[in-house]
Protein backbone atom coordinates (compact mmCIF):
# COMPACT_ATOMS: atom_id res chain seq x y z
CA UNK A 1 0.00 0.00 0.00
CA UNK A 2 3.30 2.27 0.79
CA UNK A 3 4.15 2.05 -2.69
CA UNK A 4 1.33 2.52 -4.16
CA UNK A 5 1.08 5.73 -2.37
CA UNK A 6 4.12 6.56 -3.06
CA UNK A 7 3.79 5.94 -7.12
CA UNK A 8 0.40 8.34 -7.47
CA UNK A 9 1.82 10.99 -5.32
CA UNK A 10 5.03 11.27 -8.29
CA UNK A 11 2.67 10.79 -10.90
CA UNK A 12 0.47 13.75 -9.80
CA UNK A 13 3.62 15.86 -9.03
CA UNK A 14 5.10 14.99 -13.00
CA UNK A 15 1.38 15.50 -13.94
CA UNK A 16 1.10 18.79 -12.79
CA UNK A 17 3.01 20.95 -14.97
CA UNK A 18 1.77 19.47 -18.19
CA UNK A 19 -1.78 19.35 -17.24
CA UNK A 20 -1.11 23.14 -16.05
CA UNK A 21 0.27 24.14 -19.80
CA UNK A 22 -2.40 21.94 -21.45
CA UNK A 23 -5.19 24.28 -19.77
CA UNK A 24 -2.79 27.66 -20.54
CA UNK A 25 -2.78 26.74 -24.02
CA UNK A 26 -6.48 25.65 -24.52
CA UNK A 27 -7.55 28.94 -23.16
CA UNK A 28 -5.21 30.72 -25.78
CA UNK A 29 -6.37 28.77 -28.29
CA UNK A 30 -9.95 29.76 -27.54
CA UNK A 31 -8.74 33.98 -27.23
CA UNK A 32 -8.65 34.11 -23.61
CA UNK A 33 -4.94 34.89 -23.62
CA UNK A 34 -6.00 38.09 -21.48
CA UNK A 35 -6.96 35.54 -18.40
CA UNK A 36 -3.54 33.54 -19.11
CA UNK A 37 -1.52 37.15 -18.85
CA UNK A 38 -3.56 37.76 -15.73
CA UNK A 39 -3.22 34.61 -14.07
CA UNK A 40 0.61 35.25 -14.93
CA UNK A 41 1.02 31.83 -16.39
CA UNK A 42 3.09 32.86 -19.38
CA UNK A 43 5.86 33.69 -16.93
CA UNK A 44 5.40 30.19 -16.06
CA UNK A 45 5.37 28.72 -19.65
CA UNK A 46 7.02 30.96 -21.59
CA UNK A 47 6.75 28.64 -24.36
CA UNK A 48 3.04 29.67 -25.01
CA UNK A 49 4.11 33.01 -26.51
CA UNK A 50 5.39 30.96 -29.42
CA UNK A 51 3.02 27.95 -29.68
CA UNK A 52 0.09 29.58 -29.79
CA UNK A 53 0.24 33.35 -30.50
CA UNK A 54 -0.85 36.16 -28.64
CA UNK A 55 -4.17 38.05 -29.57
CA UNK A 56 -3.70 41.43 -28.34
CA UNK A 57 -7.62 42.02 -28.48
CA UNK A 58 -10.11 40.82 -26.35
CA UNK A 59 -13.08 38.97 -27.87
CA UNK A 60 -16.26 40.87 -27.17
CA UNK A 61 -18.15 39.89 -23.89
CA UNK A 62 -21.04 37.42 -25.54
CA UNK A 63 -18.53 35.72 -27.92
CA UNK A 64 -16.21 35.67 -25.09
CA UNK A 65 -18.93 33.53 -22.79
CA UNK A 66 -19.19 31.23 -26.06
CA UNK A 67 -15.36 30.48 -26.16
CA UNK A 68 -15.39 30.27 -22.03
CA UNK A 69 -18.00 27.08 -22.63
CA UNK A 70 -16.16 25.80 -25.79
CA UNK A 71 -13.08 26.00 -23.65
CA UNK A 72 -14.60 23.73 -20.85
CA UNK A 73 -15.89 20.88 -22.59
CA UNK A 74 -12.31 21.07 -24.25
CA UNK A 75 -10.94 20.17 -21.00
CA UNK A 76 -12.24 17.79 -20.07
CA UNK A 77 -14.90 16.56 -17.04
CA UNK A 78 -13.38 18.58 -14.25
CA UNK A 79 -14.29 21.62 -16.05
CA UNK A 80 -17.80 21.01 -17.55
CA UNK A 81 -18.46 19.58 -14.04
CA UNK A 82 -16.92 23.10 -13.11
CA UNK A 83 -18.98 24.93 -15.31
CA UNK A 84 -22.45 23.50 -13.88
CA UNK A 85 -21.76 24.46 -10.51
CA UNK A 86 -20.79 27.61 -11.53
CA UNK A 87 -24.22 28.15 -13.73
CA UNK A 88 -26.49 27.66 -10.59
CA UNK A 89 -24.31 30.93 -9.03
CA UNK A 90 -26.38 33.56 -10.62
CA UNK A 91 -25.14 36.02 -7.29
CA UNK A 92 -21.54 35.74 -8.72
CA UNK A 93 -21.69 35.45 -12.89
CA UNK A 94 -23.61 37.46 -15.49
CA UNK A 95 -26.73 36.19 -17.03
CA UNK A 96 -25.26 35.12 -20.18
CA UNK A 97 -22.30 33.73 -18.52
CA UNK A 98 -24.94 31.54 -16.87
CA UNK A 99 -26.68 30.69 -19.82
CA UNK A 100 -23.51 29.23 -21.78
CA UNK A 101 -22.67 27.50 -18.67
CA UNK A 102 -25.79 25.85 -18.59
CA UNK A 103 -25.44 24.52 -22.16
CA UNK A 104 -22.05 22.68 -21.20
CA UNK A 105 -22.47 19.44 -22.83
CA UNK A 106 -21.67 15.93 -20.42
CA UNK A 107 -21.19 13.56 -23.48
CA UNK A 108 -18.39 11.73 -24.22
CA UNK A 109 -17.05 8.44 -26.37
CA UNK A 110 -17.62 5.45 -24.03
CA UNK A 111 -14.56 3.44 -22.80
CA UNK A 112 -14.02 -0.14 -24.04
CA UNK A 113 -15.97 -3.07 -22.77
CA UNK A 114 -12.81 -4.79 -21.52
CA UNK A 115 -12.48 -1.70 -19.01
CA UNK A 116 -15.57 -2.24 -17.88
CA UNK A 117 -15.30 -5.78 -17.04
CA UNK A 118 -12.07 -4.97 -15.49
CA UNK A 119 -13.62 -2.24 -13.00
CA UNK A 120 -17.17 -4.54 -12.32
CA UNK A 121 -14.92 -7.93 -11.01
CA UNK A 122 -12.37 -5.82 -9.38
CA UNK A 123 -15.72 -3.78 -7.15
CA UNK A 124 -17.79 -7.12 -7.03
CA UNK A 125 -14.53 -9.49 -6.48
CA UNK A 126 -16.40 -12.33 -8.77
CA UNK A 127 -16.47 -12.52 -12.47
CA UNK A 128 -19.00 -10.77 -14.59
CA UNK A 129 -20.28 -13.88 -15.84
CA UNK A 130 -21.10 -15.05 -11.72
CA UNK A 131 -22.56 -11.58 -10.82
CA UNK A 132 -24.70 -10.98 -13.99
CA UNK A 133 -27.20 -13.66 -15.69
CA UNK A 134 -26.18 -11.25 -18.67
CA UNK A 135 -24.93 -7.84 -19.17
CA UNK A 136 -25.17 -5.77 -22.70
CA UNK A 137 -21.64 -5.23 -23.76
CA UNK A 138 -22.82 -1.52 -25.53
CA UNK A 139 -23.68 1.33 -22.79
CA UNK A 140 -26.64 2.50 -23.17
CA UNK A 141 -25.72 6.11 -22.16
CA UNK A 142 -21.74 7.47 -21.86
CA UNK A 143 -20.90 10.80 -19.67
CA UNK A 144 -17.97 12.14 -18.72
CA UNK A 145 -17.73 10.30 -15.17
CA UNK A 146 -19.50 7.16 -16.09
CA UNK A 147 -21.50 4.87 -18.57
CA UNK A 148 -24.35 3.19 -17.66
CA UNK A 149 -25.00 -0.91 -19.42
CA UNK A 150 -28.12 -2.63 -19.22
CA UNK A 151 -27.75 -5.96 -17.31
CA UNK A 152 -29.99 -8.76 -15.75
CA UNK A 153 -28.95 -10.02 -12.23
CA UNK A 154 -28.97 -14.13 -11.47
CA UNK A 155 -32.72 -13.77 -10.22
CA UNK A 156 -34.40 -12.59 -13.72
CA UNK A 157 -34.18 -8.80 -12.43
CA UNK A 158 -33.59 -6.11 -15.23
CA UNK A 159 -31.16 -3.71 -13.76
CA UNK A 160 -28.93 -0.84 -15.30
CA UNK A 161 -25.36 -0.77 -13.87
CA UNK A 162 -23.51 2.65 -13.89
CA UNK A 163 -19.48 2.23 -14.22
CA UNK A 164 -17.05 4.82 -13.11
CA UNK A 165 -14.57 6.16 -15.80
CA UNK A 166 -11.37 4.20 -15.39
CA UNK A 167 -8.92 6.78 -13.86
CA UNK A 168 -11.48 9.33 -13.52
CA UNK A 169 -10.35 10.15 -9.85
CA UNK A 170 -6.67 10.64 -10.71
CA UNK A 171 -7.32 13.07 -13.54
CA UNK A 172 -10.25 15.14 -10.93
CA UNK A 173 -7.51 15.27 -8.22
CA UNK A 174 -5.09 16.75 -10.58
CA UNK A 175 -7.34 19.32 -12.02
CA UNK A 176 -8.42 19.56 -8.59
CA UNK A 177 -5.07 20.48 -6.83
CA UNK A 178 -4.69 22.96 -10.38
CA UNK A 179 -7.54 24.67 -9.70
CA UNK A 180 -6.70 25.65 -6.14
CA UNK A 181 -3.45 27.11 -7.16
CA UNK A 182 -5.49 28.84 -9.95
CA UNK A 183 -7.30 30.36 -7.39
CA UNK A 184 -4.86 31.56 -5.15
CA UNK A 185 -3.05 32.81 -7.82
CA UNK A 186 -6.24 34.90 -9.14
CA UNK A 187 -7.05 36.56 -5.37
CA UNK A 188 -3.30 37.08 -5.55
CA UNK A 189 -2.78 38.90 -8.76
CA UNK A 190 -6.41 39.76 -9.93
CA UNK A 191 -8.22 41.79 -6.89
CA UNK A 192 -11.53 42.03 -8.80
CA UNK A 193 -11.72 38.44 -7.69
CA UNK A 194 -11.63 38.61 -4.55
CA UNK A 195 -15.66 39.36 -5.20
CA UNK A 196 -16.09 35.83 -6.34
CA UNK A 197 -13.86 34.40 -3.24
CA UNK A 198 -12.45 31.63 -6.28
CA UNK A 199 -10.95 30.00 -2.99
CA UNK A 200 -14.03 29.40 -2.10
CA UNK A 201 -16.11 28.21 -5.08
CA UNK A 202 -13.09 25.94 -5.87
CA UNK A 203 -13.52 24.36 -2.71
CA UNK A 204 -17.41 24.05 -2.66
CA UNK A 205 -16.69 22.55 -6.10
CA UNK A 206 -14.43 19.66 -4.67
CA UNK A 207 -17.32 18.61 -2.28
CA UNK A 208 -19.45 18.47 -4.72
CA UNK A 209 -17.72 16.46 -7.42
CA UNK A 210 -16.04 14.25 -4.57
CA UNK A 211 -19.56 13.33 -3.16
CA UNK A 212 -20.19 12.70 -6.79
CA UNK A 213 -17.66 10.44 -7.48
CA UNK A 214 -18.67 8.27 -4.71
CA UNK A 215 -21.80 6.09 -6.05
CA UNK A 216 -22.64 4.90 -2.58
CA UNK A 217 -23.54 8.28 -1.97
CA UNK A 218 -25.84 8.41 -4.71
CA UNK A 219 -27.36 5.07 -3.86
CA UNK A 220 -27.88 6.27 -0.09
CA UNK A 221 -29.24 9.70 -1.79
CA UNK A 222 -31.91 7.19 -4.28
CA UNK A 223 -33.34 5.12 -1.53
CA UNK A 224 -34.07 8.32 0.46
CA UNK A 225 -36.15 9.58 -2.60
CA UNK A 226 -37.52 6.20 -2.66
CA UNK A 227 -38.56 5.97 1.02
CA UNK A 228 -40.04 10.09 0.69
CA UNK A 229 -42.01 8.91 -2.05
CA UNK A 230 -43.02 5.49 -1.52
CA UNK A 231 -46.39 6.48 -0.91
CA UNK A 232 -46.44 8.96 -3.99
CA UNK A 233 -48.01 7.38 -7.27
CA UNK A 234 -46.81 10.59 -9.08
CA UNK A 235 -43.06 9.86 -8.86
CA UNK A 236 -41.17 6.65 -9.25
CA UNK A 237 -37.69 5.94 -7.61
CA UNK A 238 -35.98 2.97 -8.78
CA UNK A 239 -34.72 0.72 -6.71
CA UNK A 240 -31.18 -0.14 -6.22
CA UNK A 241 -28.87 -3.44 -5.31
CA UNK A 242 -26.47 -3.19 -2.40
CA UNK A 243 -24.84 -6.72 -3.35
CA UNK A 244 -24.34 -5.04 -7.08
CA UNK A 245 -22.78 -1.74 -5.75
CA UNK A 246 -20.04 -0.29 -4.48
CA UNK A 247 -18.33 3.17 -4.35
CA UNK A 248 -17.31 2.97 -8.28
CA UNK A 249 -20.42 0.92 -9.55
CA UNK A 250 -23.97 1.59 -9.20
CA UNK A 251 -26.54 -1.19 -9.89
CA UNK A 252 -30.08 -0.28 -9.91
CA UNK A 253 -33.64 -1.19 -11.28
CA UNK A 254 -34.37 -0.98 -14.56
CA UNK A 255 -37.37 1.51 -15.68
CA UNK A 256 -38.65 1.18 -19.31
CA UNK A 257 -40.03 4.67 -20.19
CA UNK A 258 -39.82 7.40 -22.49
CA UNK A 259 -37.00 10.54 -22.32
CA UNK A 260 -38.52 13.30 -21.61
CA UNK A 261 -36.42 15.16 -24.31
CA UNK A 262 -38.27 12.85 -26.40
CA UNK A 263 -41.89 14.07 -25.79
CA UNK A 264 -40.41 17.61 -25.45
CA UNK A 265 -39.76 16.77 -29.39
CA UNK A 266 -43.09 15.74 -30.02
CA UNK A 267 -41.89 11.97 -30.79
CA UNK A 268 -44.60 10.18 -28.83
CA UNK A 269 -47.89 11.92 -28.72
CA UNK A 270 -49.28 9.26 -26.14
CA UNK A 271 -48.65 11.88 -23.35
CA UNK A 272 -50.60 14.80 -22.21
CA UNK A 273 -47.60 17.60 -22.01
CA UNK A 274 -49.81 20.11 -19.99
CA UNK A 275 -50.57 17.25 -17.31
CA UNK A 276 -46.33 16.41 -17.22
CA UNK A 277 -45.30 19.90 -16.51
CA UNK A 278 -47.70 20.87 -13.96
CA UNK A 279 -46.97 17.08 -12.02
CA UNK A 280 -43.04 17.90 -12.63
CA UNK A 281 -43.54 21.29 -10.93
CA UNK A 282 -45.56 19.94 -8.56
CA UNK A 283 -43.19 17.50 -7.56
CA UNK A 284 -40.56 19.83 -7.50
CA UNK A 285 -41.94 22.33 -5.05
CA UNK A 286 -42.83 19.29 -3.14
CA UNK A 287 -39.55 17.87 -2.44
CA UNK A 288 -38.00 21.80 -1.78
CA UNK A 289 -40.66 22.72 0.66
CA UNK A 290 -42.06 19.67 1.93
CA UNK A 291 -39.12 17.30 2.52
CA UNK A 292 -36.01 19.50 2.07
CA UNK A 293 -33.85 17.16 0.10
CA UNK A 294 -34.33 17.65 -3.92
CA UNK A 295 -33.36 17.01 -7.21
CA UNK A 296 -30.68 19.08 -8.51
CA UNK A 297 -30.19 18.22 -11.97
CA UNK A 298 -33.35 17.89 -13.44
CA UNK A 299 -32.86 17.83 -17.06
CA UNK A 300 -34.96 16.67 -19.83
CA UNK A 301 -31.95 13.47 -19.98
CA UNK A 302 -32.43 12.72 -16.67
CA UNK A 303 -36.47 12.19 -16.53
CA UNK A 304 -38.31 9.51 -17.73
CA UNK A 305 -42.29 9.58 -18.16
CA UNK A 306 -44.18 6.45 -17.83
CA UNK A 307 -47.55 5.01 -18.43
CA UNK A 308 -50.12 7.30 -16.83
CA UNK A 309 -47.89 10.47 -16.63
CA UNK A 310 -45.63 8.96 -14.25
CA UNK A 311 -42.50 10.89 -13.04
CA UNK A 312 -39.27 8.74 -12.79
CA UNK A 313 -35.75 11.26 -11.77
CA UNK A 314 -32.64 9.40 -12.78
CA UNK A 315 -29.40 9.94 -11.88
CA UNK A 316 -29.35 10.76 -7.85
CA UNK A 317 -25.29 12.20 -7.80
CA UNK A 318 -26.47 16.04 -7.14
CA UNK A 319 -29.28 16.53 -4.89
CA UNK A 320 -29.73 19.39 -2.80
CA UNK A 321 -30.92 20.08 1.04
CA UNK A 322 -32.81 22.73 2.84
CA UNK A 323 -32.47 22.62 6.44
CA UNK A 324 -35.37 22.33 8.57
CA UNK A 325 -34.98 26.49 9.56
CA UNK A 326 -34.27 27.42 5.78
CA UNK A 327 -37.70 25.61 4.92
CA UNK A 328 -39.70 27.63 7.38
CA UNK A 329 -38.32 30.62 5.92
CA UNK A 330 -38.82 29.55 2.38
CA UNK A 331 -42.39 29.14 3.20
CA UNK A 332 -42.83 32.42 4.91
CA UNK A 333 -41.42 34.21 1.50
CA UNK A 334 -43.46 32.39 -0.34
CA UNK A 335 -46.68 33.16 1.50
CA UNK A 336 -45.38 36.31 2.02
CA UNK A 337 -45.13 36.96 -1.48
CA UNK A 338 -48.38 35.70 -2.74
CA UNK A 339 -50.14 37.79 0.63
CA UNK A 340 -48.24 41.21 -0.82
CA UNK A 341 -46.64 41.19 2.80
CA UNK A 342 -43.12 42.76 2.22
CA UNK A 343 -42.59 43.07 5.92
CA UNK A 344 -42.30 38.80 5.84
CA UNK A 345 -40.40 38.17 2.89
CA UNK A 346 -37.91 40.29 4.08
CA UNK A 347 -37.72 38.86 7.35
CA UNK A 348 -37.18 35.67 5.73
CA UNK A 349 -34.83 36.79 3.33
CA UNK A 350 -33.06 38.53 6.59
CA UNK A 351 -33.35 34.32 7.90
CA UNK A 352 -32.16 32.75 4.69
CA UNK A 353 -29.15 34.58 3.98
CA UNK A 354 -26.00 35.94 5.92
CA UNK A 355 -25.31 39.64 6.38
CA UNK A 356 -21.21 40.25 5.02
CA UNK A 357 -21.37 44.22 5.10
CA UNK A 358 -21.09 46.25 8.26
CA UNK A 359 -24.22 47.95 8.19
CA UNK A 360 -27.60 46.89 6.87
CA UNK A 361 -30.43 49.38 5.85
CA UNK A 362 -33.37 47.04 6.84
CA UNK A 363 -35.99 49.54 5.19
CA UNK A 364 -34.17 50.05 2.17
CA UNK A 365 -33.73 46.38 1.79
CA UNK A 366 -38.13 45.82 2.62
CA UNK A 367 -38.80 48.75 0.31
CA UNK A 368 -36.76 47.34 -2.66
CA UNK A 369 -38.53 43.65 -1.98
CA UNK A 370 -42.11 45.32 -1.91
CA UNK A 371 -41.00 46.75 -5.66
CA UNK A 372 -40.23 43.40 -6.34
CA UNK A 373 -43.64 41.91 -4.93
CA UNK A 374 -45.51 44.79 -6.73
CA UNK A 375 -43.67 43.84 -9.89
CA UNK A 376 -43.97 40.09 -10.51
CA UNK A 377 -46.84 39.19 -7.82
CA UNK A 378 -49.33 41.60 -7.59
CA UNK A 379 -49.58 40.97 -11.74
CA UNK A 380 -51.21 38.63 -13.85
CA UNK A 381 -49.75 35.41 -13.25
CA UNK A 382 -49.84 34.57 -16.79
CA UNK A 383 -47.31 37.25 -17.50
CA UNK A 384 -45.01 37.09 -15.01
CA UNK A 385 -41.54 35.77 -15.86
CA UNK A 386 -39.79 33.61 -12.96
CA UNK A 387 -36.04 33.25 -14.49
CA UNK A 388 -36.51 37.44 -14.44
CA UNK A 389 -38.12 37.54 -10.85
CA UNK A 390 -35.36 35.23 -9.34
CA UNK A 391 -32.82 36.88 -10.86
CA UNK A 392 -34.01 40.52 -9.74
CA UNK A 393 -34.52 38.95 -6.16
CA UNK A 394 -30.60 37.68 -6.23
CA UNK A 395 -29.46 40.99 -7.61
CA UNK A 396 -31.67 42.53 -4.57
CA UNK A 397 -30.16 40.59 -1.90
CA UNK A 398 -26.34 40.81 -3.24
CA UNK A 399 -26.96 44.73 -3.58
CA UNK A 400 -27.56 44.84 0.08
CA UNK A 401 -24.51 42.77 0.73
CA UNK A 402 -25.82 39.90 2.16
CA UNK A 403 -24.29 36.61 1.14
CA UNK A 404 -26.82 33.37 -0.39
CA UNK A 405 -25.64 30.09 0.67
CA UNK A 406 -24.90 27.72 -2.02
CA UNK A 407 -28.03 25.07 -1.53
CA UNK A 408 -30.25 27.82 -1.87
CA UNK A 409 -28.46 28.97 -5.11
CA UNK A 410 -28.85 25.03 -6.23
CA UNK A 411 -32.66 25.45 -5.34
CA UNK A 412 -33.19 28.63 -7.29
CA UNK A 413 -31.40 27.17 -10.36
CA UNK A 414 -33.62 23.78 -9.85
CA UNK A 415 -37.12 25.88 -10.03
CA UNK A 416 -35.59 27.81 -12.97
CA UNK A 417 -34.54 24.33 -14.85
CA UNK A 418 -38.31 22.63 -14.17
CA UNK A 419 -39.75 26.00 -15.47
CA UNK A 420 -37.83 26.15 -19.08
CA UNK A 421 -38.92 22.38 -18.88
CA UNK A 422 -42.83 23.26 -18.49
CA UNK A 423 -42.08 25.67 -21.17
CA UNK A 424 -40.97 23.73 -23.64
CA UNK A 425 -43.55 20.85 -22.92
CA UNK A 426 -46.52 23.67 -23.01
CA UNK A 427 -45.59 26.97 -24.41
CA UNK A 428 -48.40 28.47 -22.04
CA UNK A 429 -46.93 26.87 -18.53
CA UNK A 430 -46.48 29.72 -15.82
CA UNK A 431 -44.21 28.62 -12.89
CA UNK A 432 -46.07 31.12 -10.86
CA UNK A 433 -49.41 29.57 -11.43
CA UNK A 434 -48.15 26.28 -9.81
CA UNK A 435 -46.49 28.28 -6.76
CA UNK A 436 -49.41 29.82 -6.10
CA UNK A 437 -52.12 27.27 -5.29
CA UNK A 438 -48.69 25.18 -3.43
CA UNK A 439 -48.04 28.21 -1.06
CA UNK A 440 -52.12 27.46 0.14
CA UNK A 441 -50.54 23.69 0.73
CA UNK A 442 -47.62 25.02 2.83
CA UNK A 443 -49.65 27.11 4.88
CA UNK A 444 -52.29 24.16 5.13
CA UNK A 445 -49.35 21.44 5.89
CA UNK A 446 -47.60 23.54 8.80
CA UNK A 447 -51.04 23.79 10.95
CA UNK A 448 -51.60 20.12 10.50
CA UNK A 449 -51.72 18.26 13.71
CA UNK A 450 -49.15 16.19 13.29
CA UNK A 451 -46.48 19.04 12.46
CA UNK A 452 -47.91 21.18 15.10
CA UNK A 453 -47.10 18.57 17.61
CA UNK A 454 -43.67 18.05 15.94
CA UNK A 455 -43.09 22.25 16.47
CA UNK A 456 -44.50 22.54 19.91
CA UNK A 457 -42.34 19.10 21.15
CA UNK A 458 -39.28 21.17 19.83
CA UNK A 459 -40.00 24.27 21.39
CA UNK A 460 -41.09 22.42 24.63
CA UNK A 461 -37.79 20.61 24.68
CA UNK A 462 -35.95 24.18 24.46
CA UNK A 463 -37.88 25.65 26.87
CA UNK A 464 -36.86 22.60 29.29
CA UNK A 465 -33.55 22.79 28.33
CA UNK A 466 -33.81 26.30 29.12
CA UNK A 467 -35.33 25.94 32.57
CA UNK A 468 -32.99 23.08 33.34
CA UNK A 469 -29.62 25.12 32.56
CA UNK A 470 -31.05 28.33 34.04
CA UNK A 471 -30.23 27.55 38.27
CA UNK A 472 -27.02 26.77 37.50
CA UNK A 473 -26.07 29.58 35.40
CA UNK A 474 -27.47 31.85 38.06
CA UNK A 475 -25.50 30.23 40.48
CA UNK A 476 -22.42 30.82 38.65
CA UNK A 477 -23.55 34.38 37.92
CA UNK A 478 -23.67 35.05 41.46
CA UNK A 479 -20.88 32.99 42.42
CA UNK A 480 -18.62 35.48 40.39
CA UNK A 481 -20.42 38.70 41.91
CA UNK A 482 -19.44 37.37 45.58
CA UNK A 483 -15.84 36.89 44.68
CA UNK A 484 -15.83 39.81 42.46
CA UNK A 485 -14.39 38.34 39.55
CA UNK A 486 -17.50 39.01 37.24
CA UNK A 487 -16.65 41.57 34.41
CA UNK A 488 -19.13 42.77 32.30
CA UNK A 489 -17.89 44.31 28.64
CA UNK A 490 -19.41 46.87 26.57
CA UNK A 491 -19.04 47.10 22.38
CA UNK A 492 -20.22 50.11 20.16
CA UNK A 493 -20.31 49.45 16.88
CA UNK A 494 -19.63 52.27 14.81
CA UNK A 495 -17.20 54.26 16.95
CA UNK A 496 -13.70 53.17 15.34
CA UNK A 497 -13.19 55.97 12.78
CA UNK A 498 -13.72 58.31 16.38
CA UNK A 499 -11.69 55.79 18.38
CA UNK A 500 -8.58 56.60 15.71
CA UNK A 501 -9.39 60.46 14.66
CA UNK A 502 -8.91 60.91 18.95
CA UNK A 503 -5.93 58.59 19.28
CA UNK A 504 -4.47 60.73 16.27
CA UNK A 505 -5.24 63.97 18.09
CA UNK A 506 -3.80 62.96 21.64
CA UNK A 507 -0.81 61.57 20.06
CA UNK A 508 0.07 64.98 17.91
CA UNK A 509 -0.80 67.06 21.59
CA UNK A 510 1.74 64.98 23.38
CA UNK A 511 4.23 66.09 20.13
CA UNK A 512 3.64 69.63 20.31
CA UNK A 513 4.13 69.56 24.28
CA UNK A 514 7.51 67.51 24.02
CA UNK A 515 8.98 70.33 20.98
CA UNK A 516 7.63 73.16 22.89
CA UNK A 517 9.30 71.84 25.95
CA UNK A 518 12.56 70.91 24.05
CA UNK A 519 12.60 74.43 23.06
CA UNK A 520 12.01 76.33 25.90
CA UNK A 521 14.63 74.35 27.71
CA UNK A 522 17.18 74.95 25.01
CA UNK A 523 16.58 78.64 25.16
CA UNK A 524 16.99 78.94 28.77
CA UNK A 525 20.11 76.61 28.59
CA UNK A 526 21.91 79.11 26.00
CA UNK A 527 20.58 82.06 28.05
CA UNK A 528 22.44 80.67 31.18
CA UNK A 529 25.73 80.00 29.02
CA UNK A 530 25.87 76.12 30.41
CA UNK A 531 29.26 74.79 29.25
CA UNK A 532 30.30 73.00 27.39
CA UNK A 533 30.41 76.47 25.24
CA UNK A 534 30.68 76.54 21.73
CA UNK A 535 31.83 79.60 20.25
CA UNK A 536 30.54 81.03 23.57
CA UNK A 537 26.95 78.95 23.00
CA UNK A 538 25.62 76.46 25.10
CA UNK A 539 26.42 72.63 23.31
CA UNK A 540 23.44 71.11 25.40
CA UNK A 541 21.38 74.04 23.74
CA UNK A 542 22.09 73.69 20.52
CA UNK A 543 21.55 69.70 20.98
CA UNK A 544 18.27 70.65 22.19
CA UNK A 545 17.14 72.67 19.33
CA UNK A 546 18.88 70.05 16.96
CA UNK A 547 16.28 67.67 18.22
CA UNK A 548 13.36 69.72 18.44
CA UNK A 549 14.40 70.20 14.47
CA UNK A 550 14.25 66.64 13.64
CA UNK A 551 11.05 65.75 15.04
CA UNK A 552 9.44 68.28 13.39
CA UNK A 553 10.49 67.47 10.36
CA UNK A 554 9.45 63.78 10.88
CA UNK A 555 6.38 65.26 11.65
CA UNK A 556 5.97 67.17 8.86
CA UNK A 557 6.73 64.51 6.28
CA UNK A 558 4.81 62.03 8.06
CA UNK A 559 1.52 64.53 7.39
CA UNK A 560 2.38 65.36 3.96
CA UNK A 561 2.99 61.19 2.94
CA UNK A 562 -0.82 60.71 5.30
CA UNK A 563 -2.24 63.69 2.90
CA UNK A 564 -1.08 62.35 -0.24
CA UNK A 565 -2.26 58.81 0.55
CA UNK A 566 -5.71 60.01 1.27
Amino acid sequence: MRIIRRRTFLQRTLRHPLRLQEIARTLVTYGLADWVRKLKLDKVFPVLRQMTGWSEEAPEERRRWVLVRQSFEELGPTFIKLGQLLSNRSDLLPADLLNELAGLQDSVQPFSFTEVRQIVEAELDRPLEQAFLWFNRQPQASASIAQVHRAQLPDGSMVAVKVQRPDIRYTIETDLDILRYLARVAERYVPASRHFDPVGVVEEFRRSITSELNFSVERSNMNRFHTLFRNNARIRVPSSYADWSSERILTMEYIKGTKLAAIEAGEDPRFDKRRIAQTGADLVLEQIFIHGFFHADPHPGNILVLDGGVICFLDFGIVGRVRPAQRQFLTDAVVGAFRRDANRVTEAVLGLTRQSGARLDHQRLEDDIADLIDEYVDTALGDVDINRFFLSLTETIVRHDLGIPSSLMLMTKTMLSIEAIGMNLDPEFNFMDAIGPFSRKLFLNRIKPGNLLEEGSEMLHDYGRFLRDAPLDVRQVLRLTRTGKLRMGFRISGLEPLRQTLDAISYRLVLGFVLAALLVSSSLIIQANVPPLFMTVSIIGLTGYALAGIISLGFLIALLVRTLRR
